[in-house]
């Protein structure tokens, strides 16, 4: 009759061991992973975007956005997301519209004269952070001819 070997048997010491180093490489993994798995990460903008609105010239209402740039060197676009809704949840990025800049400001044309927009900004690095802090303003009427 053939005598079967197996390897040896870890005791509950060793195996203790190994049960404690799995969590410890798990999370070295993740911190690693980490801004890869957040888009830009710290990438948002730093402060809420300043607006000015102009009554426009027969196409309604103009917004101009401007913002401080982000501390991410790897940032290299915006994201200006605007809206007559807010999505009432800090960070969110959810409203009606939203333009791609590759400058720290932009400008929206054609919005509602009379009515209340959302704006907020976000970072882009090939991922997009979550957006800044929103700011709110009621485009004026129409300029008198």
């Amino acid at each position: 009759m053939r005598e079967l070997s197996f390897p040896p048997r870890p005791n509950a010491t060793e195996s203790a061991r190994m049960l404690l180093r799995l969590p410890a490489i798990a999370a070295g993994f993740l911190f690693t992973m980490m801004p890869f798995l957040t888009g830009c990460g710290g990438g948002e903008t730093n402060d809420q975007p300043i607006i000015t609105v102009n009554p426009g010239n027969g196409a309604g209402p103009t917004a101009r956005l401007a913002w401080d740039p982000t501390l991410d060197a790897s940032v290299f676009a915006y994201f200006v997301h605007y809206g007559r809704q807010s999505p009432n949840q800090s960070g969110s990025c959810e409203y009606e519209s939203s333009l791609f800049v590759d400058s720290l400001s932009a400008t929206i044309t054609n919005l509602e004269p009379d009515t209340l927009y959302y704006f907020a900004v976000s970072s882009y690095n090939g991922l997009e952070s979550v957006c800044s802090s929103e700011v709110s303003i009621v485009t004026p009427l129409p300029a008198p001819v």
